[in-house]
């Protein structure tokens, strides 16, 4: 989960989200939620693990 009131860095999350094939879902205006089990493990493949 990712939140931030700013449209523009939603945006900038959402178009790289994209561009790496990981699936999101937008569940509030403000709340970017990578949640299903193969997004999860792309991101955290690109990111790190959440620790």
């Amino acid at each position: 989960m990712f939140s931030n009131e700013s449209k523009d860095i939603i945006g900038i999350l959402t178009s790289a989200l994209d561009l790496l094939a990981i699936p999101w879902r937008l569940p509030r205006r403000n709340l970017v939620a990578v949640s299903r089990k193969e997004g999860v493990e792309a991101l955290d493949r690109f990111v790190g693990p959440k620790s």
